[in-house]
């Protein structure tokens, strides 16, 4: 009988029961999803990254139109380098389209822009391609078009990032955001991508070299959309990226479109300072591939939150 009694349903349920610990990190993850649940939309953390978005996409046209128009008449023939640091300018640009898709995996975003959204976004690239083409053909017209191409990205895209930083609530009683060392796939393609940048900052006066350099990146990045289930692509990069590596990106990405509107001011950047600043955008990148992320928090299991929120049924008593 005795033997019965330590092989009974009752004992078995007990060696499950969950611990003190596994049962305050259920009701930590379940007051996180509450708040959640009570913000009724996105977290203000996918607020400040679509605001961080809204600014890239303004300032990439605004950069890009005023480097490839700012010699209109004299740049194909006494300026080929400018056309050569535009061009330097889609490797970032389709490497922040290619992590944002990881970026949204990681905060459960779906969605697609309103109809009110893409109108402005349309007449945008429909205005960058008509100034592009003034360019082509050497027609020259006034910067304040470049301005207001850029505002009519920015505004519909800025704004509502705005508002919802505004209207989204601050989650009560939030414990502090655990942090993890990035996966080992993401800390190379991390320190890959500090390379590139790096790479494309020093050979951005040579013409033959930053070719070669954008070529390859963008092979590189197109690969990420066929091998979408492979931990070592952009996407899983952006999911698990937290802010610092998204600030370290953005310095990589500043220091490109600095260089790149350097060129069309006159200014001429020696090869000593494009090395230097090569290297320190490469350096930066590395250390954000070395540093923590914050954790993605996982969906809570609803069995086990009413395990522990529940008590365990009394034991029934032995009829023998």
């Amino acid at each position: 009988m005795e033997s019965e009694s330590h092989d009974s349903p009752s004992a078995t349920d007990a060696s499950l029961a969950p611990t003190g610990k596994d049962a305050s990190q259920l009701l930590e993850q379940h007051a996180s999803m509450r708040d959640s649940v009570q913000q009724r939309g996105p977290s203000r953390g996918f607020a400040w990254f679509q605001l961080w978005a809204g600014l890239m996409t303004p300032i990439y046209i605004a950069v890009f139109l005023f480097a490839f128009s700012a010699d209109a008449g004299t740049a194909g023939d006494n300026h080929p380098g400018n056309f050569s640091q535009t061009s330097l300018l889609i490797v970032p640009i389709l490497a922040f389209s290619t992590l944002t898709i990881g970026a949204r995996e990681r905060f459960g975003i779906r969605t697609s822009l309103p109809r009110l959204i893409w109108i402005p976004l349309v007449a945008a690239l429909v205005g960058m391609a008509a100034l592009s083409g003034l360019s082509v053909f050497d027609i020259p017209y006034p910067r304040w078009l470049i301005v207001l191409v850029a505002l009519t990205a920015l505004i519909p895209l800025v704004v509502p990032a705005v508002i919802r930083l505004v209207r989204t609530p601050r989650p009560h009683d939030q414990a502090p955001a655990a942090y993890a060392m990035l996966s080992r796939p993401v800390r190379f393609t991390t320190a890959i991508i500090g390379a590139v940048a790096g790479l494309l900052v020093t050979s951005g006066t040579n013409v033959i070299v930053a070719t070669l350099v954008m070529l390859v990146a963008s092979v590189g990045i197109m690969l990420s959309f066929v091998l979408n289930e492979s931990p070592w692509t952009l996407p899983r990069a952006g999911y698990e990226w937290g802010w610092i590596q998204w600030t370290a990106f953005a310095l990589a990405t500043s220091t490109l479109f600095l260089f790149a509107v350097l060129n069309p001011l006159s200014v001429t950047v020696s090869p000593a300072v494009s090395v230097l600043s090569g290297i320190a955008v490469f350096a930066i990148m590395l250390v954000a591939a070395a540093l923590p992320a914050p954790v993605i928090e996982e969906p809570v299991d609803a069995a086990s939150l009413s395990a522990v929120q529940a008590p365990a049924p009394a034991p029934a008593p032995d009829a023998s």
